[in-house]
């Protein structure tokens, strides 16, 4: 196959003869991935987040195959950009190989987000039913575990939080003061009042307070300071008539931003109060000001027992293939992420499986129980302390095995963008992971394809 690219260099074009291999993942993906599909998965995300079709249509055949080309690559938006500008698998992956155009970061940032969670979910449910039809892969074994994924945020301390809402408050009213006229500009003097009091106490705290008792009274100190700005963000944000303000360009984004911390750190202050008067730490503690979903995860791992962030399940069919889900109740036991785990199965492929497997930390009576009136015929679930387990030797051992392979799996996904995530927004940080999954069904989907392919062209020649 021939194809043509553009140089990039001088005015006048330059066309270069390049050969594409057949075999490449981007050319087998392009040939068999079913883009109208996609197309309807976009297009029903897209209904669902805009208040109006007018206006230009996505050019969804390209903006989709941006997205696998991210997700195959594991690349930031702006190399995603530069991929399909410059390499022409990824330009033939989005059928722009006769075309000069080429989506631009912040369209790619755009569409990823306008599908969000759910399209992402739906293309991986479309992969997974495509290789258990085609025989790529087995519904009928599954193995499932949970994995952490850390937040781009700091160590979380009650004095960290205080002085982060205090930092956040500071910045989006200034500029939402140069951007606006008739706010409230005698609250504003108030809170700006606090700003120092609060960064003095801060400052005392790390630098003086070396004793428990020192440290208890600035605390307090700063957790009555602490509810006094808060309070007063409030007052602001009641008696501002925006309609009666003229707010523009970057004042209308700091207003929300402002409105968003006000309200976040009305959910955090409880917590933060009963640390500092009872030195108890309340559960499900929210530890980051912007990211009300991260959690300390205790996973028990050596040297790091703790990770903050968000706690994931994983399911891993026969095939290798993968999907990736979280509970309601993030927090909760494991046990609950097995019996998830299962229901999930269902939801994809219409029937429970045949096998599970899971490992100890999900056994229990009651999930055990659970688990088996949805279907599951042989449940392989390592028991606790002495306890038999309740399968056959031959059903066990092919169990261990798969679930040795999962581990093996959530490493690769790590990886591919399960791991530590500097998205700073939570929405961002979960479709990293679900771009993990995608990117190792892609890759073993590719991979099948190859292998079918070439299984067709041995028999052919027999």
């Amino acid at each position: 196959m021939r194809e043509y690219q553009q140089s990039l260099l001088g005015q006048q074009e330059t066309f270069i003869p390049v050969a594409i291999s057949q075999e490449h993942e981007m050319v087998i993906l392009s040939r068999n991935l079913d883009w109208g599909l996609m197309q309807a998965i976009a297009e029903n995300c897209r209904d669902k987040v805009i208040k109006s079709t007018r206006g230009l249509r996505p050019h969804y055949r390209a903006q989709n195959g941006a997205i696998v080309v991210r997700t195959l690559k594991n690349s930031n938006f702006r190399e995603t950009e530069d991929l399909i500008r410059n390499y022409i698998p990824a330009r033939f992956l989005c059928d722009l190989h006769n075309s000069p155009w080429t989506p631009d970061h912040v369209a790619i940032w755009e569409y990823e987000g306008m599908l969000g969670e759910a399209g992402l979910q739906e293309m991986t449910d479309y992969i997974l039913r495509t290789a258990g039809e085609l025989g790529f892969a087995d519904a009928r074994g599954l193995c499932s575990d949970t994995t952490a994924q850390e937040g781009y945020i700091p160590h979380p301390t009650e004095v960290g939080h205080i002085n982060g809402f205090m930092k956040s408050v500071r910045s989006n009213l200034e500029t939402f003061l140069k951007n606006s006229t008739g706010v409230g500009k005698k609250i504003a003097e108030k809170i700006r009042e606090s700003f120092s009091e609060i960064a003095k106490k801060v400052r005392k705290h790390r630098l003086f307070a070396k004793t428990t008792e020192a440290k208890r009274e600035i605390n307090q100190g700063l957790q009555k300071l602490a509810k006094n700005l808060l309070g007063q963000v409030g007052e602001l944000l009641c008696n501002l008539d925006v309609k009666k303000n003229q707010v523009r360009g970057m004042g209308v984004r700091a207003l929300n931003n402002l409105a968003e911390s006000y309200h976040n750190m009305a959910q955090m202050m409880p917590q933060i109060s009963r640390w500092i008067q009872t030195g108890k730490v309340v559960k499900g503690k929210i530890i980051s000001l912007f990211n009300l979903d991260f959690r300390a995860i205790n996973r028990g791992k050596l040297g790091k027992q703790i990770e903050f962030g968000l706690k994931w399940g994983i399911n891993q069919i026969r095939g290798g293939y993968v999907s990736v889900f979280m509970h309601q109740k993030m927090m909760c036991h494991d046990a609950n992420y097995a019996v998830l785990g299962v229901q999930e199965h269902i939801r994809i492929f219409g029937a429970p499986p045949k096998d599970f497997g899971f490992d100890r930390a999900g056994w229990s009576a009651e999930h055990m129980k659970e688990i088996k009136n949805l279907g599951v015929k042989n449940l392989a679930i390592a028991p606790k302390g002495q306890a038999e387990w309740k399968v056959s030797q031959r059903v066990k051992n092919r169990m261990i095995v798969e679930r040795a392979q999962i581990e093996g799996k959530i490493g690769t996904m790590k990886r591919r963008g399960l791991n530590k995530s500097e998205a700073r927004l939570s929405s961002r940080v979960r479709l990293s992971a679900l771009r993990a999954g995608l990117s190792l069904n892609l890759r073993r989907f590719a991979k099948d394809l190859a292998m079918a392919g070439m299984m067709q062209n041995v028999n052919a020649g027999m």
